[in-house]
């Protein structure tokens, strides 16, 4: 009795090797928008209220860093002033993939060879759907301590993507069915004296699939002029 069950699983285990090597799998992942790999590197023109121009070369330092139970990739954003009155600036960052979505984590710094996290805020943004599966919605939240000085700076946002069927033409090239995301987010802070204060931002951005961001706008709400402009020049991705 017991030869014949072994029997048995010997054969039913033969069987479901042989279907799992002869059946087509199906895939996990759906399109790439945002490509992470070591080395990766984007740079973008970026014009802030049209005084402010910068090139923003965003390079892929770190694909290993543990950040909040996930692996993350550390991208250095370095900006290269165009005009006198545009301040030098740099910033570190990082991206994680979580329960379906792709993280951004501002609060980190480095100076190169090491990179920490400087507990300035709370919280990760959700940049867009992993993998997208069609229109989705999102809700976000963030806490900065870091601005204001004196008292911080909260952020709410509700977040929306979808497959964009007008092609997007930036000097990097044209690209077609890019990922668009919409973001409306609402934010609030106590100034120097005291006084609450209020503000609302819209950003919309374009994500072409294996390339990543391609451009993106940034205003106050249709009708106003547009405080940041965003356009992929050149990219390097695996």
């Amino acid at each position: 009795m017991v030869r014949v069950f072994s029997a048995v699983c010997t054969l039913l285990l033969t069987v479901w090797a042989l279907i799992t090597l002869f059946t087509p799998q199906i895939p996990l992942a759906g399109p790439n928008y945002f490509p992470l790999a070591l080395h990766n590197s984007w740079t973008h023109l970026v014009t802030f209220s049209g005084d402010y121009l910068y090139y923003m070369t965003e390079t892929v330092i770190r694909d290993d860093m543990p950040l909040q139970e996930s692996k993350s990739y550390v991208v250095a954003e370095n900006y290269e002033p165009l005009t006198v009155a545009s301040p030098e600036a740099k910033s570190t960052v990082a991206y994680f993939h979580k329960d379906g979505f792709l993280h951004r984590y501002p609060w980190l710094d480095s100076d190169g060879s090491k990179v920490w996290d400087t507990k300035l805020g709370e919280g990760a943004e959700q940049i867009l759907p992993l993998p997208y599966r069609g229109d989705t919605t999102w809700k976000i939240a963030m806490q900065t301590n870091a601005w204001p000085v004196n008292g911080g700076q909260t952020m709410t946002a509700s977040a929306r993507a979808w497959i964009d069927s007008e092609e997007v033409r930036v000097p990097a090239g044209v690209f077609h069915n890019c990922l668009r995301v919409e973001t409306v987010s609402a934010n609030q802070y106590v100034d120097g004296k005291n006084e609450s204060k209020a503000y609302q931002l819209h950003h919309i951005e374009w994500y072409a699939e294996g390339v990543g961001l391609v451009r993106a706008i940034s205003s106050e709400g249709e009708g106003t002029p547009i405080k940041s402009l965003t356009e992929l020049i050149w990219y390097n991705v695996q």
